[in-house]
C-alpha cells in the first residue's frame, strides 16, 4: 500500500471536496496509508476546528484512518528549512519524509517552494493532482473517478494545472 505524508494544503483540499459521493480523502484512504505530521494536525485539525474540512480530517484521525506522527528533529535540516521561511507544518512534513522511517513515503504538497526543496533533499513528492494521476495509472482509481476528483478540486488550482491533469487522465481513458 502506498504511504503518503500530507502537508496541510492538500489535506484541506482532500477533506473539502467530493467526487462520486465520497470525499476525495476517502478515495485516497481506500488505497493508501496517510500520515500527517503533528504540526499539520495542529494547523488543520486543531486550529481550524470550526471549518468542515478540518472536522472531517479530525474524524479520520480519531478513527485511526489518518495517522499523526511527530518527526525527530534534525538540527541541521531544521536550520536550513528555517532559512526558507517555511511554517512548522511544511518543516515537519519535509523532516518526516527525510527520516529513515518514512523514506519510502511520498510527500503530498501544493507549495512550489516545498516541492523544489524536497527535490533538493531527495524526498519523493507529488502535487495532489499528480497523486490522482499516479493512482489512476497504478489501477487504484478509475480514470473516470480521477477526472471527477480533479473536477471537484478545480477551484483550488490554476486552470492550466487542472486542464493539463485532465488531458493526462483523458489519455488514460482512451
Amino acid at each position: 500500500m502506498l504511504k503518503l505524508v500530507f502537508d496541510a494544503g492538500p489535506l484541506i483540499t482532500a477533506c473539502k471536496f467530493h467526487a462520486e459521493g465520497q470525499l476525495v480523502i476517502d478515495h485516497i484512504l481506500a488505497c493508501c496509508q496517510v500520515v500527517i505530521p503533528a504540526a499539520v494536525h495542529k494547523e488543520v485539525v486543531i486550529a481550524g476546528a470550526r471549518f468542515p474540512d478540518a472536522q472531517r480530517a479530525g474524524q479520520r484521525v480519531d478513527a485511526g484512518r489518518i495517522r499523526v506522527v511527530t518527526p525527530v528533529p534534525d538540527a541541521g535540516l531544521t536550520r536550513v528549512l528555517n532559512l526558507y521561511g517555511f511554517g512548522e507544518g511544511e518543516q515537519e512534513a519535509l523532516s518526516l519524509t527525510y527520516e529513515n522511517a518514512f523514506k519510502d513515503a511520498l510527500l503530498i504538497v501544493d507549495d512550489h517552494l516545498v516541492y523544489l526543496v524536497s527535490d533538493r533533499l531527495g524526498v519523493p513528492k507529488l502535487f495532489l493532482l499528480d497523486l490522482i494521476v499516479h493512482l489512476v495509472r497504478d489501477g487504484q482509481l478509475t480514470a473516470a473517478l480521477g477526472c471527477g476528483m480533479v473536477e471537484a478540486i478545480r477551484t483550488r488550482y490554476p486552470e492550466a494545472f487542472i486542464e493539463h491533469t485532465l488531458l493526462i487522465l483523458g489519455q488514460e481513458i482512451s
